[in-house]
């Protein structure tokens, strides 16, 4: 019986109980450190990948487990009948309830700051001290369609610091402050194998984590090159994109309904060497097209892709009085490849492009096949290692093409290594990795480590130093870039 009597006023107390939460944030870092050298391409800094893969297998996983023993048995009617009056309310306790403000809302804000030891005035020492604010929406409805939602919104403090005066005018437009729209899509299913997403999104093509080959369908944000992951880096385009399932195989169609194309450092940026106000993007209002069928078996899975997209590096019509930079239409077909076996995953994935122009050139179009084989290895506890390489072979070959700004080889080589190892119960992590250009490792690049803590509950800090290494005439541009940053981040 006291059993029973003690088994009842836990699960009755446990109903008054709620867990109410406030937390506070104190937003403090400060960093000085030093630092050596070096940073990438601005149309390939592939930190790392961010990748979104959505599965519904809660309910399948959980089946079985909504058979709970009855509670309407004599055993629990009597012992209900002895534990009455055991219900009243305890003097000074209060029950709370949770009630988010918007449910589904989340959020997180960001401060940062970054210092330059060798770069030139004005944009030495300090050179950001960044606020951010995201906000996310995220709603799945009874039917299962859902509804996601995020804006992010920063602003710069460094430019009001030093002067604004001393800046240019497309630097502060660029980099001062912006408020954007990021994903803003809705998703659910037309069949049980049939599904939809339209709006703003990510489609991650392809495996490699530092390097894109065949993912080719968003552009990048490169303003502030090295220091950022290519999971932050990616800018949501709007689609409409289907997924088909067919036993193992999944065929996925994708209509591209806006026509975005990379950020790049601005004038008067310190990563732009150039002395001139850069020519705006043409602009485009039409759709293109892409397609992907892919499978994934027991340790290995296979992707192919077709895509008619406009080029995201374009070129200049130097007969055009405007001078803006053009962004053809370009033809791709790839494939990417992984093999899982024990610790080791092998990767590698081909591209080739058709109907590429350059701007010294004129019309004549090239096509060009790019190549990429890659390792990862995780059999050191808690470690990641992976080397990816990539051969990018422009067929046709034009000397033409070593009078570009960024001059052009008919082979391009590009390296990736990447090591990532957690502590303290992966509270903290630490990360290296070096991008290098050149068949012999000699044509610049960069190499950035950083810490990543988990301060509390929803408390993050990240501190590291991003050094640029020169060795082509892009690089050397702004080699003495080098910097430290830190940054500290609240989710609610």
């Amino acid at each position: 019986m006291i059993t029973f009597l003690q088994l009842d006023v836990w699960k009755k107390g446990c109903s008054f109980m709620r867990v109410s939460s406030n937390t506070l944030l104190i937003l403090s870092l400060f960093t000085v450190l030093n630092a050596d050298t070096v940073d990438a391409d601005l149309a390939g800094f592939d930190d790392t990948p961010v990748i979104e893969v959505e599965k519904e297998t809660t309910e399948d996983v959980m089946d079985g487990f909504d058979d709970a023993v009855d509670s309407t048995d004599d055993t629990s009617s009597a012992s209900d009948e002895m534990m009455s009056g055991f219900e009243d309310e305890v003097p000074g306790a209060v029950e709370e309830e949770k009630t988010d403000l918007i449910p589904g809302l989340t959020g997180k804000i960001t401060e940062q700051i970054a210092f330059s030891w060798n770069n030139d005035e004005p944009h030495d020492n300090f050179t950001s001290v960044k606020s951010s604010l995201l906000l996310d929406y995220d709603h799945k409805f009874e039917n299962g369609v859902r509804v996601k939602v995020n804006a992010k919104a920063y602003y710069d403090a460094i430019y009001s610091m030093k002067g604004r005066e001393k800046f240019t005018s497309q630097e502060l437009d660029e980099l001062e402050s912006e408020v954007e729209l990021f994903d803003a899509y809705v998703e659910g299913k037309i069949t049980d194998n049939f599904d939809y997403k339209v709006g703003r999104q990510v489609v991650v093509w392809g495996r490699s984590d530092t390097i894109r080959v065949t993912d080719i369908l968003n552009p990048l944000d490169n303003r502030r090159p090295g220091m950022t992951d290519i999971e932050d880096l990616r800018l949501p385009v709007t689609m409409a994109k289907f997924d088909y399932f067919i036993g193992d195989w999944r065929i996925t169609p994708i209509a591209v309904l806006e026509q975005r194309f990379s950020k790049n450092p601005p004038y008067g940026g310190d990563f732009n060497p150039v002395h001139v106000p850069a020519p705006s993007n043409e602009e485009y209002h039409d759709v293109t097209y892409a397609l992907s069928i892919g499978a994934e078996y027991s340790g290995w899975d296979i992707n192919f892709y077709a895509a008619q997209t406009r080029d995201d590096a374009g070129y200049i019509d130097l007969t055009d009085t405007d001078k803006r930079v053009q962004h053809d239409k370009v033809k791709m077909v790839g494939t990417a490849l992984n093999i899982l076996s024990g610790s080791w995953l092998f990767k590698t994935e081909v591209a080739y492009f058709d109907g590429l122009k350059y701007t010294t050139t004129g019309d004549d179009e090239f096509s060009r096949t790019d190549a990429l084989v890659g390792v990862e290895y995780n059999g050191i506890a808690d470690t990641l290692m992976s080397y990816d390489i990539v051969s990018r072979q422009i067929h046709d070959y034009d000397g033409r093409l070593l009078a570009e700004f960024n001059p052009l080889d008919k082979h391009h080589y590009q390296h990736a290594f990447r090591v990532s190892s957690d502590f303290l119960n992966a509270t903290l992590t630490a990360n290296y990795l070096i991008s290098l250009y050149g068949e012999k490792l000699d044509e610049g690049g960069f190499q950035r480590a950083w810490l990543k803590y988990e301060l509390a509950d929803g408390i993050n800090a990240n501190v590291g130093v991003v050094d640029y290494i020169g060795g082509s005439v892009l690089f050397d541009a702004f080699k003495d870039n080098d910097m430290v940053f830190a940054d500290i981040s609240y989710n609610f």
